[in-house]
């Protein structure tokens, strides 16, 4: 490709029109889609019980509801985002060097080893014949 290439020929075209917003809002579809039914089929169960007409009513339900949960839970997803990185706390991580050593390793076991009030029996090396 040369540098004088127009700037639209110089991107890749997607595989399908829209596919990266419809990647973002996939699980939120699928979440709302799943939660509005089971909610739906518990509530008409315990208001109008076992009916002839029961799923009717609650496919009508289910299909009220989940119109609303979608964009609601959409749009409310960066909020509960920003939300959540705030209440949890990042790991603080003690800078490494080169990795781990075999004395460091050895160094970690024998301090768990005391707090814990065990002790290391002394290795029992084999005999060896002549």
């Amino acid at each position: 490709m040369s540098a004088y290439t127009p700037a639209y020929q110089r991107t890749t075209p997607r595989e399908v029109a829209g596919s990266r917003s419809l990647a973002s809002m996939l699980p939120s579809l699928l979440m709302t889609g799943l939660l509005t039914l089971i909610v739906t089929a518990v509530l008409r169960l315990l208001w109008v019980g076992l009916t002839s007409d029961f799923f009717a009513s609650w496919m009508e339900a289910w299909l009220t509801t989940w119109p609303i949960a979608f964009p609601l839970a959409y749009m409310a997803l960066p909020v509960i985002q920003k939300i959540s990185r705030s209440l949890s706390k990042p790991a603080v991580l003690k800078r490494r060097t080169q990795g781990i050593s075999i004395a460091a390793i050895q160094q970690v076991s024998d301090e768990v080893t005391v707090q814990n009030g065990l002790t290391v029996k002394a290795p029992q090396l084999p005999k060896i014949v002549r």
